[in-house]
């Protein structure tokens, strides 16, 4: 896993900073929160992430389709007519759940460069 000190993004790195610390103390749905408002503002300011793509199991993946699905699911619209968004179907979020957003974030930034 990276690391987020390696994220250049000021703006992203200081909302990835914002959910570890809410991660440490013990409050794993803020922390999805504001992972899912980093990300959604990642994707509009970079919306050249969402034609990027990944190889699983021998099939091109949109690499943003990648961000978990546990309950802050990523709304992409197909004709891009409206920017992305992220769907909260339920608000409690579990600590693991939690580090897979965060794991997921800080990876995405730092293979990308961000």
């Amino acid at each position: 896993m990276a690391r987020a000190e390696k994220i250049k993004d000021a703006t992203l790195r200081s909302g990835v900073e914002e959910a570890y610390g809410q991660l440490r103390a013990g409050d794993p749905s803020g922390a999805v929160a504001t992972l899912a408002d980093a990300f959604g503002d990642l994707l509009v300011r970079h919306p050249e992430l969402l034609e990027f793509s990944t190889t699983v199991r021998g099939r091109a993946f949109p690499l943003v389709a990648r961000w978990p699905a546990f309950g802050a699911n990523l709304v992409l619209d197909p004709e891009r007519a409206a920017p992305p968004r992220i769907e909260f179907v339920r608000q409690r979020f579990a600590v693991s759940e939690a580090l897979t957003y965060y794991e997921f974030l800080v990876d995405l930034a730092v293979d990308q460069g961000l």
